[in-house]
């Protein structure tokens, strides 16, 4: 009989990432991947623990897990399961498997239910041991979760991890901790499962990671993420990469060019701000000044007319006093950033932010993230005005969706909707669409 396997994710885009690579992993080994909320024989939530709520979420997701299927074997893994095991297991996950070896989870899967490792499982890289310490600058070792290229029905983007872990250490994340120091996967190992992804019918493909602007620095390049981008722009078939979210510090110009210069690098860049006032910089241990923030993010803009330019902003750290706000809302309402991701400092055990003076209320961080939506809002439906009458390119994802309206994604990070006129489109095709009219969440249009 076909085990059935039920996979969920919290968080973020690589937990996504794994989150299909264990799909893929699973049903290359016979299993059949079937919906979180029908009924599975294994379900596997990969956790977040970036945030309280991403805590409180991933337990959540277990005890649904649990009640669905009583009978189940519930798997916790990532990174809530790497800092907090045993709260999981007292969510009700009888198998718990940290980061480190996720690589091997359909075998370690396999095993707890008594069958037989299973020889033909390659979920991971073959570079294999778990990361640890090193010295110099010999790259820690580390296994990476791999889809094999199968596309499920309709699915047009996908995202390519290239590296894991972080070394910056800013002082109010956990996340070094639970994933480790910054691991680059091998670039001929990118650039294979970008072809073999490619091959299955992918038409663009979002660079994922943890770090991923960092790439190449634990094996000695600094500038090996420009290198990489230009070598995926070369693979045959692939019409759009995706930069993923990158650090200021690891915006280069050469970089930047590079996403002018050649077509197929989407006119979208994401760069974390986190606060506008260097004092709250400095206490965050964010290595970069509000001054080299601005200058990196008019230059992106001067050199990519059209660009999406998106930031993460932090609300209420310790010590953020109002004038501190004030100034990191007067940055963001002069600078060309397009759309913001807002989210109120949550105390995590175990980092220094937690040992700060100055920590704030619920209302406070409440009030200055209600403050920066609305800020972030107004961004985003501005830019979308900015291209109403303009022919835009769009990768469809839905050839008839709600309303009978295709939709899509263009590579400046519009989200399109648009009349097709009775003219049929296929999902996975690039069309050519009018803007018409726009809102904060998406544009609407109509086939050329």
């Amino acid at each position: 009989m076909v085990q059935r396997v039920a996979i969920h994710h919290l968080g973020c885009k690589l937990n996504q990432y794994e989150a299909e690579a264990l799909k893929a992993g699973f049903g290359g080994s016979g299993w059949r991947v079937v919906p979180f909320a029908e009924e599975a024989d294994v379900y596997v939530v990969n956790t977040c623990t970036v945030t309280g709520s991403g805590d409180a979420d991933s337990r959540r997701a277990v005890r649904r897990a649990r009640r669905t299927n009583p009978k189940a074997l519930v798997v916790a893994t990532g990174c809530y399961a790497q800092r907090r095991p045993e709260e999981l297991r007292g969510a009700g996950a009888a198998l718990v498997v940290p980061n480190t070896d996720k690589a091997g989870l359909v075998d370690r899967v396999r095993e707890h239910l008594g069958g037989p490792p299973g020889a033909a499982v390659h979920q991971g890289s073959p570079e294999a041991p778990a990361p640890g310490p090193t010295s110099g600058r010999r790259p820690p070792t580390r296994r990476f979760l791999q889809i094999d290229g199968a596309v499920a029905e309709g699915r047009t983007r996908g995202a390519l991890q290239i590296q894991d872990g972080c070394d910056e250490h800013c002082t109010f994340c956990i996340i070094p901790t639970v994933r480790g120091p910054g691991a680059s996967r091998p670039p001929a190992e990118v650039l294979d499962q970008a072809r073999r992804m490619v091959e299955a019918g992918y038409r663009e493909l979002a660079l994922t990671g943890v770090h991923t602007g960092s790439y190449g620095r634990d094996l000695g390049e600094a500038d090996a993420f420009a290198d990489l981008v230009r070598q995926l722009a070369a693979v045959e078939g692939l019409e759009r990469i995706r930069l993923n979210s990158i650090e200021p510090g690891y915006v280069s110009d050469r970089l930047i060019d590079i996403a002018a210069d050649i077509e197929s690098v989407c006119r979208h860049f994401h760069v974390p701000l986190q606060s506008g006032d260097d004092r709250v910089l400095r206490r965050m241990g964010r290595r970069c000044t509000a001054a080299r923030y601005a200058e990196r993010i008019t230059r992106i803009a001067h050199r990519l007319p059209g660009c999406a330019i998106g930031a993460d902003v932090m609300a209420g750290f310790p010590g953020e006093g109002e004038e501190h706000f004030a100034s990191t809302r007067s940055l963001l309402e002069r600078l060309p950033v397009t759309y913001l991701h807002v989210f109120p400092y949550s105390e995590r055990q175990d980092t220094a932010a937690q040992r700060l003076d100055g920590h704030h209320g619920g209302e406070v961080k409440r009030r200055r993230v209600r403050d920066l939506i609305a800020l972030g809002e107004g961004k985003r439906l501005a830019f979308h005005r900015h291209h109403l009458g303009r022919r835009v390119r769009v990768l469809v994802e839905e050839a008839g969706g709600s309303g009978g309206l295709a939709a899509g994604l263009t590579d400046n990070y519009i989200r399109v909707r648009f009349e097709t006129g009775g003219t049929p489109v296929r999902a996975n095709s690039f069309v050519d669409v009018t803007l018409t009219r726009a809102r904060e969440t998406e544009a609407f249009g109509e086939l050329v």
